[in-house]
């Protein structure tokens, strides 16, 4: 009988499961647009094919938020835990669009990759099926984070300065600046524009948050030893069986 009831449970928790996979693919899709829109400048004037990705990849998004509403035990809770992942699902450029409103390029960036804060949230779910610590799901999580935002920051940059910067030559010169940037060493190519600035603080502040990351992490392979970097078995044994909720737990908050 416990097995029976059981059951529709574990459907539940593989729905969510696999909602979370389809959204970390719609976001690795919202990637490619963004770099074809930039790299091959279609950015002033996108494809119509990317306006009806962008809205099928929100409507997911918006599927897997009430989807996890209706699985959360405290409902309240949820929507003030989790209100952040319903706006940036919103559709703003296909609404901008239906109502011929006219945004400059960076703007339509912005309203494009505010998706990926969903991405990084189901990122950091999808790395604890496999780790068995937290500082190891951080360490993880964040190495990802950082290595898609330093992408996400020469795009951008390559965008903004390529026709106002002598240094930018071509799209690899931006990745240069931006990898230099985000491990603080610095680049002898400098921002011209303000928005290029705010980037170059941004990717910065970003690399320097990954050394007490780091330095946690090591500490706690010094601790308790470099073939158990995770911690103690017990705590182990009761992280994994935790975090094996996936999706679902982030529901019941």
């Amino acid at each position: 009988m416990s097995k029976a009831g059981n059951k529709p449970t574990d459907i539940k928790k593989l729905i969510a499961k696999i909602m979370n996979i389809i959204v970390l693919l719609c976001s690795i899709a919202i990637f490619m647009i963004l770099s074809i829109e930039i790299l091959e400048g279609y950015i002033s004037y996108p494809p119509k094919i990317f306006s009806t990705i962008q809205l099928i990849i929100c409507l997911i998004f918006l599927i897997d938020f009430f989807y996890l509403l209706f699985l959360s035990e405290n409902k309240k809770r949820y929507i003030f835990t989790h209100f952040l992942f319903f706006l940036v699902s919103i559709p703003y450029l296909n609404i901008i669009e239906w109502m011929h409103i006219d945004v400059s390029s960076f703007f339509r960036i912005i309203l494009r990759s505010i998706l990926l804060i969903r991405a990084g949230y189901g990122l950091v779910i999808m790395i604890a099926w496999f780790t068995k610590s937290k500082i190891t799901n951080l360490l993880y999580s964040y190495l990802i984070i950082l290595l898609g935002m330093s992408y996400f920051g020469s795009l951008a940059f390559y965008m903004i300065e390529k026709d106002l910067n002598p240094g930018i030559k071509n799209f690899g010169d931006s990745l240069w600046w931006a990898c230099m940037d985000v491990t603080t060493v610095g680049c002898a190519i400098e921002p011209t524009t303000s928005e290029g600035r705010i980037l170059a603080v941004i990717l910065a502040v970003l690399g320097m948050s990954m050394f007490p990351i780091l330095t946690a992490y090591i500490t706690n392979m010094f601790q308790y030893g470099f073939n158990n970097p995770n911690g103690p078995s017990s705590g182990n044994q009761n992280t994994s069986s935790g975090e094996t909720q996936g999706s679902t737990n982030s529901a019941k908050d």
